[in-house]
């Protein structure tokens, strides 16, 4: 499995470094918007991963291959995690390293939300691209990313008011985030299919 997601992160860096070099210019400057999109759009780089994959038919030389469709699946997991995390902790240092310029403060308790949504939405949407394809799951998809975003920007709301929320309710986002992690990794071992 490693193997799969070093290939993909290879297949990313060179198509989207500018954009990656971009987004984490973004992640200082602008505040908790900025800051929110770099992580939930590393959430999607599996899916573009996944196009990538399936224009040049990897999935058809993967099944060919000793790789399992656990191991092809939970690649994409993986790839995912990683680069949420690291645009998180990217974020979370390059913002603390502002402070000292800006006086603004960090807004890593927003950071941290926004990791868990996006591996919620993550959760919610690799299903159904690994049942139907990028193309034609991309309308599941947008859905799903949309009703994140607006579930993102209530979160990001919550974030400021965060002293006032009950703790008890700031502990079922990590809760959902293991729940839909639970589900939707064997269930996309189950939809998968080579297309």
């Amino acid at each position: 499995m490693k193997a799969l997601v070093l290939k993909d992160f290879y297949v990313l860096w060179k198509q989207m470094r500018v954009v990656i070099l971009i987004l984490v210019l973004m992640s200082v400057v602008g505040g908790i918007f900025n800051s929110v999109f770099v992580v939930v759009w590393c959430a999607l780089l599996p899916f573009t991963a996944m196009a990538y994959d399936e224009r040049s038919h990897w999935d058809q030389l993967a099944a060919m291959m000793p790789y399992s469709k656990r191991d092809i699946v939970l690649s994409k997991y993986v790839l995912g995690w990683l680069c949420m995390a690291a645009a998180t902790l990217i974020s979370a240092v390059l913002q603390v390293a502002a402070f000292k310029f800006t006086h603004e403060a960090p807004t890593l308790s927003a950071l941290a939300m926004s990791f868990l949504g996006g591996l919620i939405a993550l959760d919610l949407t690799l299903p159904t691209v690994f049942r139907f394809g990028v193309e034609r799951g991309r309308w599941g998809f947008m859905i799903i990313v949309f009703g994140v975003a607006i579930l993102g920007g209530a979160v990001a709301g919550i974030a400021d008011e965060l002293p006032s929320v009950p703790m008890p309710a700031l502990a079922l986002l990590p809760l959902a985030a293991v729940a839909a992690t639970a589900v939707s990794i064997p269930l996309s071992m189950k939809l998968y299919r080579v297309n």
